[in-house]
């Protein structure tokens, strides 16, 4: 059971508020909270605040002060609410030191704790100045908004990025990143009868994917401690239509994550060159469907006076986050926020009210 320690009424109040928008991802829509918290940063004090969408996801950015050196990220958007919440998930409900909701922890309660350490600051006289804030959608399914967000340049001059996810309130320093791809072979197809004259796509793929396994077996020693292995899984093989039928198709699906400092390309290439020596004198059609980079944290002590006491020790991650795409565009990173990741998808998430405080109060402490 958790220590139950009470929070503010405007901190309980921000994040039921948040919880209550629907900004399930695909179904939800991200524009109601993303037009409140635009104007809530507007009267905290940014000097620029711009909202902009990226096909049917939205994000708010704003700054406060010339100059900023400092992002600070948390995603807008939730995950379906799984089946088995005990009260509605978009009504937060306390309970023993709890605060249940649909995206509590991943990331409602740390745009909550954001907003109450600027409100806070601005109160005290002292506002929050050369900080960048911004609160963006569909982190949960295509990172659409933070890539569009990078390529546009809007991230240009930032030194350092403090990215909100549920880390318990560690710093998280370290994780791998998510790849995967598809590979498809044809055949004419036809009757099983003349099986022995024709190309079998199914069979092409299997031994692909044998050598695949082989391949990530052999690897499993590989890469730093802590992140041995490339975790790689052979998810499927498709195309299959009746016992007497030569499928005119088959398709090979494989996944990997490469540990922090690998080249995800390059494992790639290695990747699809295996698959295809395995598959001859079949021809393979070879399609790379996600290179999610790993991360790895250059300098932490630059970090250290942006999170206060109230953040605890560094640690590794074994789920993937944006702090790879921005590490990957220059932009030094940490991930960091109230809640923990077994909670995140879960029914019946929450966060802990101490953890919250925590966060809040590295906020308040650590931003310029």
């Amino acid at each position: 059971m958790s220590r139950s320690i009470p929070i503010s009424e405007s901190l309980r109040r921000r994040l039921a508020d948040l919880v209550a928008v629907d900004t399930q991802n695909p179904s939800g829509d991200e524009r109601p909270v993303i037009a409140k918290l635009a104007a809530e940063l507007r009267a905290l004090g940014a000097s620029a605040v711009e909202t902009f969408s990226v096909e049917r996801h939205h994000a708010v950015f704003a700054v406060f002060g010339p100059s900023p050196r400092i992002l600070v990220n948390a995603h807008v958007d939730t995950v379906p609410a799984s089946a088995g919440y005990t009260a509605s998930p978009l009504t937060l409900v306390e309970r023993e030191g709890r605060l249940y909701g649909l995206g509590a922890a991943d990331t409602k309660g740390a745009i909550a704790a954001v907003l109450e350490a600027l409100a806070e600051r601005a109160q005290t006289g002292r506002p929050v100045n050369g900080t960048g804030i911004l609160f963006s959608g569909d982190e949960e399914r295509s990172n659409s908004v933070l890539r569009a967000f990078i390529q546009s340049g809007r991230g240009r001059g930032f030194e350092r990025a403090i990215v909100c996810e549920p880390t318990r309130c560690h710093v998280g320093i370290r994780h791998r990143g998510v790849a995967a791809a598809r590979g498809t072979t044809t055949s004419p197809g036809g009757h099983s009868s003349r099986a022995d004259s024709l190309p079998a796509p199914m069979v092409a793929l299997s031994r692909a994917a044998v050598a695949l396994d082989a391949w990530g077996r052999g690897r499993r020693n590989d890469g730093p401690p802590g992140f041995e292995g490339l975790c790689l899984n052979v998810a499927g093989i498709d195309g299959g239509v009746a016992f007497n039928v030569i499928p005119p198709r088959a398709t090979l699906t494989v996944s990997f994550r490469p540990w922090p400092g690998a080249d995800v390309l390059a494992l790639h290439r290695e990747v699809e060159g295996q698959a295809r020596a395995a598959a001859e004198p079949d021809p393979i059609a070879w399609e790379v469907i996600l290179a999610n980079p790993p991360f790895a944290t250059r300098d932490l002590a630059a970090f250290a006076p942006l999170l206060g006491n109230a953040a605890r020790g560094p640690v590794d991650l074994q789920f993937w986050t944006e702090a790879a795409l921005l590490s990957e565009a220059g932009i030094d990173a940490v991930v960091f926020g109230p809640g923990d990741i077994a909670q995140a998808h879960a029914a019946d998430e929450f966060v802990e009210t101490s953890q919250l405080l925590a966060a809040t109060d590295a906020f308040l402490q650590g931003l310029p």
